[in-house]
């Protein structure tokens, strides 16, 4: 057991106290606090006083960045005003998830009556965890003077810690047509940051699993009801296991109960591939996996636990996934698959859904919440020499994005959701509606979700950790890294 914290007296307590609102003072005005001063406190007083430093600098520079501005005339019709748009090259992300950027463009300029001409700044995109970096990759692209980034919400934390995004609030107060009731529920949230929103979620999807009902009927499964509230880990393995087969003994394919794949060694960057990944199933044991005190230690829950159980299970006691250098596209192309996960906001519908596959919900892990992917955040770069004239590109640019995708930031009903994908069935959209009404979004920054990857497979899966044990190894890990 720790020692209790010393009792302040009075003395030391009014020293403090002075000391922290002097050092609040100092970084309000943008100024240093000594720092004699504030290692002079107590090691709990030092930690809650830096803790108020960060969000008092924090605040200043939001303050400065707030500070009223000579009232700039916005473009006309017609104008074709330039504005660079920094964001990941649809080359290098693929066009069936990212190709509906350039439409969304195109779009954009029409809905904006070409006041704006948008061009496209290609950020460096690099896929591993480990070590990419967009602020970087956005300051290669500095030449091209960005006014708007496009970014996973994975990034934000990146782009936010080295002072790339501006604050938009400001902007949308008075902006007529911005409602933050629109939204999805908590979407809008996932954009802030110590209290202020930076970034514009655009398109979002709740992580689904397609069920193929062809396999079910020739291999006579009976499938299992697609209720969020019943479909668990338990109902989920059995499933798989019914509609899984061994190659057979004469060669040729078998056919996957759930189309999944772990590395057991990382790759060049020090990365492992997992499929289903580890942190998608935390979020549905746990919901928000920093928890209320943003100190990670849901992931030292029983259910956070179990999760690590059931993939370490997945993978040795079942046999349910390849772990060579097979490929499972034989697979998907044959159609010997029981359920596959997938996601929806850019992908054509078409490649999704059709007559034999039915949507289902991520199994429920616990929590009964569902996990959901923020695709694409928009904001505006910090320092853009015309920000007013970037945030009403930027609302353009959203709004264009939206109306192409198949599932937007912005409510939309079963109904519509139906509508924009003629190959998913009422059923199927009612449950895309009910997952987005009841859903979690993961607040991970990229280097986080990799750390939960690269820890589970590498050293509960494939290593001799104990999942408890594991579990608060990572904790211990992800807590480190924050603090570092």
């Amino acid at each position: 057991m720790s020692a209790p914290p010393p009792r302040l007296n009075r003395r030391q307590a009014l020293t403090a106290g002075a000391a922290s609102l002097g050092a609040l003072a100092l970084a309000a005005c943008g100024e240093s606090p000594a720092e004699e001063v504030a290692g002079s406190l107590p090691e709990g007083l030092q930690a809650q006083l830096q803790r108020n430093l960060e969000r008092a600098r924090a605040e200043a520079r939001n303050v400065t960045a707030a500070a009223p501005r000579a009232a700039v005339k916005l473009p006309t019709p017609g104008a074709g005003h330039p504005v660079t748009v920094a964001m990941y090259p649809t080359n290098r992300i693929g066009g069936s998830l990212f190709g509906q950027f350039v439409n969304g463009l195109a779009a954009a300029r029409e809905r904006a009556e070409d006041r704006y001409t948008y061009s496209e700044a290609s950020l460096a995109y690099g896929r591993n965890a480990s070590t990419f970096s967009v602020s970087t990759a956005l300051e290669a692209v500095a030449h091209q003077k960005p006014d708007i980034v496009i970014y996973f919400r994975a990034d934000q934390a990146d782009l936010l810690a080295n002072d790339r995004l501006a604050p938009l609030d400001d902007f949308l107060v008075s902006d007529p047509g911005f409602n933050a009731a629109d939204f999805w529920p908590g979407l809008l949230e996932t954009g802030k940051h110590e209290g202020l929103q930076y970034g514009l979620p655009v398109a979002v999807s709740p992580h689904v699993l397609l069920f193929n009902r062809e396999t079910a009927v020739r291999q006579n499964v009976e499938p299992p009801a697609p209720d969020p509230r019943t479909f668990d880990a338990e109902v989920f393995l059995d499933a798989v296991r019914a509609l899984h087969m061994e190659p057979p003994p004469s060669g040729g394919l078998g056919s996957m109960g759930y189309i999944s794949r772990f590395t057991p060694e990382p790759d060049g960057n020090g990365d492992y591939s997992a499929s289903p990944s580890p942190y998608e199933l935390l979020q549905s044991a746990v919901g928000d996996l920093r928890g209320p005190n943003g100190d990670f230690a849901p992931l030292t829950s029983q259910p956070a636990v179990q999760v690590a159980e059931f993939l370490r299970a997945w993978v040795h006691d079942h046999h349910l996934a390849i772990t060579d250098g097979r490929s499972t596209r034989s697979f998907q192309r044959s159609g010997r698959f029981g359920f596959t996960g997938t996601i929806l906001a850019f992908i054509p519908p078409s490649r999704l859904v059709g007559s034999s596959l039915e949507v289902y919900p991520l199994p429920n892990m616990g929590a009964g919440r569902s996990p959901v992917f923020v695709h694409a955040m928009m904001g505006v770069v910090a320092g853009t020499q015309n920000p007013e004239i970037a945030y009403d590109a930027l609302r353009h640019l959203a709004a264009g994005l939206r109306s192409s995708s198949v599932l937007p930031a912005t409510r939309i009903s079963a109904e519509g959701i139906a509508a924009r994908t003629p190959d998913m069935s009422p059923e199927d959209a009612n449950l895309v509606e009910q997952l987005m009404n009841n859903a979690t979004y993961s607040t991970l920054s990229r280097r986080e979700a990799g750390l939960i990857t690269n820890h589970i497979v590498g050293n509960i899966i494939f290593g001799d950790q104990h999942p408890d044990e594991g579990m608060q190894a990572l904790v211990d890990q992800l807590r480190a890294d924050d603090a570092g």
